[in-house]
């Protein structure tokens, strides 16, 4: 029986919904790859591997073509070929992103910065990894209901994500027609992350998501990586974004 393998993208420490998803993935017996930013989430990366039992880390900074380039060599020179690829990744938590200031003064370099981080490394990875994936392989992304919507302060990421989103749906129309690859999207509602503490004070974010969502509770990670697992392993499911944040998107208020 042939081996497995899984790269997730977008791991930061335990606490990321990107580890959840690794440990799903195992769990449904995939060999699990990851990768690091840069140093200073080599040693949170590293644990998260080690007690979780990954294959192997890369390093990975969607800002470097070196980094993609190495990447994509050594998946080759190791003959990895993937079955599923995780995208995790998000320019609010990226080195040096530049927040929680009004939309009217991102400049040009910043956008182009948040865009190449936060939705169009997922494009990057794909081409450069195309010789890498299997046919019929799988790639799931993570987005953000900040695609719709208007947060200020934090405009830029919105308008990542909804870049993002639109090329999930370019990138299953080209890969599923290169190597029947799928390509499908997840839209969390807020959980504990290093990325949610960017934004504000996480307790009572989560308080506010709680109260807005029918069920008068926050979705959970191994909510979010249940439904993951079953959208990379579904095989007629690609082009989609699938929002999972316990009714929140549904509800107004008068």
């Amino acid at each position: 029986m042939k081996e497995r393998n899984a790269l997730v993208i977008g791991i930061r420490n335990q606490e990321s919904v990107c580890t959840a998803m690794a440990m799903e993935i195992k769990r449904a017996g995939y060999n699990i790859y990851a990768t690091y930013e840069d140093e200073e989430t080599f040693a949170s990366v590293s644990r998260v591997a080690k007690d979780f039992g990954f294959r192997k880390i890369f390093k990975y900074d969607a800002r470097k073509d070196e980094d993609l380039s190495q990447l994509a060599h050594t998946l080759k020179t190791e003959g990895i070929l993937l079955d599923i690829l995780v995208h995790g990744i998000s320019y609010s938590t990226a080195a040096g992103a530049r927040l929680n200031i009004p939309l009217t003064q991102v400049r040009w370099e910043e956008f182009t910065d948040a865009v190449r981080v936060g939705a169009f490394s997922l494009v990057e990875l794909s081409g450069a990894l195309l010789d890498r994936f299997r046919e019929g392989a799988s790639i799931l992304t993570l987005s953000l209901r900040w695609s719709k919507t208007g947060v200020p302060g934090f405009n830029v990421v919105g308008a990542t994500k909804a870049a993002l989103e639109s090329m999930v749906r370019g990138l299953a129309q080209s890969l599923g027609k290169a190597k029947g690859i799928r390509v499908n999207g997840l839209s969390p509602g807020f959980v504990h992350t290093h990325s949610l503490s960017r934004v504000g004070n996480s307790l009572s974010i989560l308080e506010q998501e709680k109260n807005r969502s029918p069920l008068k509770r926050n979705v959970r990670k191994e909510e979010i990586a249940s439904l993951g697992i079953s959208l990379l392993t579904n095989s007629s499911i690609t082009g989609m974004i699938y929002t999972i944040d316990c009714g929140v998107t549904i509800m107004d208020f008068l």
